[in-house]
Order: C-alpha cells, then structure tokens, then sequence
C-alpha cells in the first residue's frame, strides 16, 4: 500500500486504507438494511465519484433493489464554486417510489441540495441520502444524510472513486492533500 502519491502538481498522503473504506461500508449497510429491505428502493447513484462506493454497497443487499445514475459537476480543481452542472439527467420515474441518493461525499451539500429538491418535486414515496463521506466541517446547506458510511475533516481528497482533475479515481483508497 502507497503511503504517499503524486497526481498532477500536488502532493496526498494516505489517509483511509481499502479495508477501512470496506469495514465502513459493511457497517452501512447494515443499517440500510434494517431500513430499506422491505421497500424494494430505487438507488440514484451520483457520477462520477459514487460508482466504486455504489458498487460495493449494493453487491452487500440481498433484497431487490433498483439502481440508476445521474451524472453532476460540482468541482474544478480542488475547489467548488457551488454550481451544479447537469451532465446526464435521470431517465426513471421516480413518483411513489423509495428513493435513495448514493454520493462519494458531502462537503458544502450544494449536490445534494440541487439533488434533493428535484428529487421531491417528482413525489417519491420516500427519500433518503447515502454518502461514503461526510465532511460536516465543510457544509453550507441545510443537509443531512440519512447514512454516512465515515466523518472526515476538511481536507480535500482523492481516490475510492474522488479525483483531482479526473484522476485518481481508479485508486483503492484514500489519500489526504499534503499541506
């Protein structure tokens, strides 16, 4: 395991390893679980950071569940200006139906946010909102999520499906911008 890596001009230090990402996602899912397995939920999962932590949560269920995605811009860089750009929209119905809004992290919650009112205009029989990552330090929304697999500081991150100008997703776990 890398303890340290290079993307571009900056610099990352490890900060969760693939088991400890793993572990975290063992344990909400079984809250999920608890919750959902009688629902049959329709899971949106946001690209392009969400699809390592979607994959690996639903290959968790065993009750029968649908998955979607819609695609969002919300960075550049390592910054947000806090628009949410749509890239590819959501092709399902969603009135009546249990919804569950699966994202790499929450950091201002200007996604979610943006996610959540469109998602209730559509009348879902319920809503809620899963996230890998959640960094409460960073929020300038109204937002909470319903589960949040792991509370992180600030910092910006890449890997687990997290990029730095579209690379270092492809990464098994976490790392930490170097300051």
């Amino acid at each position: 395991m890398t303890s340290q890596i290079q993307i571009k001009d900056k610099h990352f230090n490890l900060f969760l390893s693939e088991k400890e990402i793993l572990d975290a996602i063992r344990q909400t899912a079984i809250k999920m679980e608890q919750d959902l397995k009688e629902l049959q939920p329709l899971f949106i999962c946001v690209l392009n950071g969400a699809f390592m932590f979607a994959s690996d949560l639903l290959k968790l269920f065993d009750f029968p569940c649908e998955i979607t995605f819609i695609r969002l811009k919300s960075y550049e860089g390592t910054q947000t200006d806090g628009r949410v750009k749509e890239v590819q929209g959501l092709i399902e119905k969603i009135e009546n139906r249990h919804v569950v809004i699966l994202e790499d992290i929450i950091d201002t919650g200007h996604t979610v946010a943006r996610l959540k009112a469109y998602i209730l205009s559509q009348q879902p029989a319920s809503f809620r909102v899963a996230s890998l990552l959640f960094k409460p330090g960073a929020l300038l929304n109204d937002i909470q999520p319903d589960y949040a697999a792991i509370h992180i500081p600030n910092d910006f991150i890449v890997g687990y499906g997290l990029d730095y100008d579209g690379l270092g997703r492809n990464l098994r776990n976490i790392y930490k911008i170097k300051n």
